[in-house]
């Protein structure tokens, strides 16, 4: 028996990179995965592949950043299953831009909307349907743990995401769920790409010296959703290979 033995998770953003990784270690330890993205075609490529493989998944179309979308997701997840054991927010973007190009809507709202707000909005929606022993894991970033140019936006709403994540172990411990949030530091990704400039820039600063797998993300989601974690509650685990050490 997988140490996620017939859980029933939702992992939001998850056609590709982190996200993808979650739901492919999630279903490696006997989950059940309802994962969410905005492209159609990826996310039903992927559900697929999942049921060659023995595995039990569902995709549902969704942009995080739609109220409705999002309660379209819990709303289907409950009518399958009953319940929800595990939601791992991690739908995301990364932008970076100096403020004074900062472009309000296309910029400002949309890194609010879905890096922050949208880790609000499906909380709020997913909690009424979790049991004790219910878990929330919030993919924030080491982004938030401190400033860098050009990502004021980016690290404000990871920042918002630590402080959502300890707020909430405060005010659901007592009905035995906790919330513990993952700090991901240069992991390979799309939004990362491995060539990509960026990505190359940050490889020196890494004392082991090498970027991270999003496989390496789905294990220590793994442990937080599992009893293995089970006083574990409140922390930003990061997972950087030591960069913000």
């Amino acid at each position: 028996m997988g140490k996620l033995q017939d859980k029933i998770a939702i992992v939001t953003g998850a056609t590709s990179g982190i996200g993808e990784g979650v739901v492919e270690s999630y279903l490696k330890e006997g989950a059940k995965v309802v994962f969410c993205g905005r492209r159609l075609e990826k996310g039903k490529e992927l559900e697929a592949k999942y049921a060659q493989m023995g595995y039990e998944s569902s995709f549902v179309q969704a942009d995080m950043t739609v109220d409705a979308d999002i309660e379209r997701l819990i709303e289907f997840t409950v009518k399958k299953y009953g319940k929800i054991d595990v939601l791992v927010n991690n739908a995301g973007v990364l932008k970076t831009f100096a403020i004074e190009d900062m472009d309000i809507k296309s910029d400002l709202d949309q890194v609010l909307n879905l890096n922050l707000r949208s880790y609000f909005v499906a909380t709020k929606l997913a909690v009424p349907h979790m049991g004790k022993n219910g878990n929330l894991i919030n993919v924030a970033s080491i982004g938030g743990l401190g400033g860098s140019p050009h990502m004021s936006t980016y690290g404000a709403t990871k920042a918002g995401v630590i402080s959502l994540t300890k707020s909430m172990s405060k005010e659901l411990g007592p009905k035995g769920i906790r919330v513990n949030a993952i700090c991901p530091g240069t992991i390979f990704s799309e939004m990362m790409p491995r060539e990509g400039e960026f990505t190359q820039q940050t490889l020196p600063l890494i004392p082991l010296g090498r970027g991270g797998e999003p496989s390496e993300i789905g294990t220590v989601a793994v442990f937080l959703a599992s009893d293995d974690s089970s006083y574990v509650t409140g922390n930003a685990i990061i997972v950087d290979g030591g960069m913000t050490a």
